[in-house]
């Protein structure tokens, strides 16, 4: 791996800067403007960011050992296993690396998708050694203050030669996206999704029967929407913070939305819980696509393969099997044998408009507490579906239990976890679901929260100390200010 690809790979995502650069220093400005996709990561930390990343990676020894500025430890730690050939950060890199590295996907004169990397440079000189090293075959160009390498050197001289021409930065709708994420996040996204869904069509079309294998599929075959991300690391109190939000702008919004009060008043301790808008209209989504356009993956779902000895043997002395193709079935009957259940009828009938789906831990004879309160439409229906799951469960330890809670409906592994789960509890005023869910409206399309550092001790049993900092992560999605915004929060301490 190169110096280059290791060093945008430490962004882990795709990504762009959404803050203003200091002139000569945006990666954009050697970004074509025919680009639907840039990356960028911002090595200068800002906003306090280097404090709050060095405090965060800290907590974990052993994570970047070293000495020096926490960008020196983390990029002297990515590369230090590198190999084929080895790039040692302090000698071949720091001298010449600036602040930003990039990577975008752009369209070419010719309609090809092609892939730019972008490394800020304070000594050109310095910068086309170290890189010549690390990879003689890729393709290297210099433009206001950047190393762009690409493929070949014909694809970097394009790149240079068509931004010249038109960059991103004089991209209005670039622009325009970039402002709605505000903010200094370290790592931040911006993707074009027709532009990206058109790269990805001619390069599947490339294939043989690409295309048609895409229409195939059930996936979708257009996107709308452009997307914008942003990861921030900040402190709050004595906890760290890791924070990803993604903005989609010019899409549909989703039309599911429940309330958050379910998932508020959950019992304070819960370990784990979602709220769910529309489960049913899920559930009925889902049937129908496993049923049609997913078909395909699950023929053979839950049937054996019939094969017969041919008599032969191959060169290892191993019978040689004759084998039916797989039967096709019906994965939903296969489902329904298993559970009991009608589906997708039942699930609609049990899980309603809106649902909320909690796990209270274990009982002191080890009985998961794993419930659902739903709002359904009608009640009683969802009695005879949990009378159809108790049954179905009867020859194992598990005895559901069912409450009514006004128009709500709950059913849960015990007894007593249902009678919690049928009252109002307190979970929206726990300090670490407050600290996971920060900014979650009123309603959502869904909605997630994991009590870390009630959970993992069960799980690790002590064994990965370093594990016992993680606190929570709650993660929300919704409609807020008109646009569809996607939140994850991760809080360690």
């Amino acid at each position: 791996m190169t110096a280059a690809v290791s060093l945008v790979l430490l962004g882990g995502v795709a990504t762009v800067t959404v803050r203003d650069l200091a002139p000569g220093a945006d990666p954009a400005d050697v970004v074509p403007a025919s680009a639907f996709a840039i990356a960028q990561l911002d090595l200068s930390l800002p906003a306090g960011q280097s404090d709050a990343t060095t405090h965060l990676v800290d907590r974990f020894p052993g994570a970047a050992k070293g000495s020096g500025s926490i960008r020196d430890r983390l990029l002297g730690a990515l590369l230090k296993s590198s190999e084929d050939p080895h790039v040692d950060y302090a000698t071949a890199v720091k001298p010449w690396l600036g602040d930003h590295a990039a990577v975008a996907g752009w369209i070419d004169d010719s309609g090809a998708a092609q892939v730019e990397f972008v490394l800020q440079s304070t000594d050109d000189a310095a910068a086309r050694k170290a890189l010549h090293n690390a990879s003689p075959s890729m393709g290297l160009a210099f433009s206001h203050g950047f190393a762009v390498l690409a493929s070949s050197q014909d694809v970097a001289d394009a790149a240079v030669r068509a931004a010249g021409k038109s960059s991103l930065t004089h991209s209005a709708t670039y622009s325009g996206d970039l402002a709605a994420l505000g903010g200094s996040p370290l790592l931040t996204g911006w993707v074009d999704g027709p532009g990206a869904m058109k790269a990805f069509r001619r390069i599947v079309g490339n294939s043989p029967d690409g295309l048609q294998m895409l229409t195939d599929s059930g996936l979708p075959q257009t996107l709308t929407g452009r997307i914008i991300a942003g990861l921030r690391v900040n402190d709050d109190g004595d906890n760290s913070v890791v924070q990803l939000d993604v903005i989609e702008r010019s899409g549909k919004l989703s039309k599911r939305s429940t309330s958050t009060d379910r998932l508020r008043h959950l019992p304070a301790t819960t370990f784990a819980a979602a709220a769910i808008a529309d489960p049913a209209g899920i559930a009925r989504d889902a049937a129908a696509a496993i049923s049609g356009p997913l078909s395909a993956f699950f023929t053979g779902f839950g049937a054996d393969t019939p094969c017969t000895d041919t008599g032969s043997f191959d060169s290892s002395g191993n019978s040689i099997q004759d084998c039916a193709p797989p039967p096709q079935t019906d994965p939903l009957t296969a489902i329904s044998t298993a559970t009991g259940l009608s589906i997708p009828n039942d699930l609609v009938a049990l899980l309603g408009s809106d649902a909320v789906v909690a796990y209270g831990g274990l009982t002191g004879d080890g009985t998961p507490k794993i419930g659902v309160r739903s709002k359904p439409a009608d009640t009683n229906a969802a009695a005879d579906v949990e009378t159809k799951l108790r049954n179905a469960l009867s020859d194992s330890d598990i005895d559901l239990a069912e409450r009514i809670a006004g128009s709500d409906f709950v059913v849960a592994t015990t007894d007593d976890y249902a009678a919690d789960l049928a009252k109002s509890g307190t979970l929206g005023t726990v300090d670490r679901f407050a600290d996971a869910m920060r900014g979650m409206p009123s309603s959502v399309s869904f909605a997630a929260y994991v009590d870390l550092g009630a959970l993992l001790p069960l799980l690790t049993q002590g064994r990965v100390p370093q594990l016992d900092h993680l606190q929570a992560v709650g993660m929300w999605s919704g409609a807020v200010n008109g646009m569809s915004t996607t939140r994850i929060r991760l809080v360690v301490h």
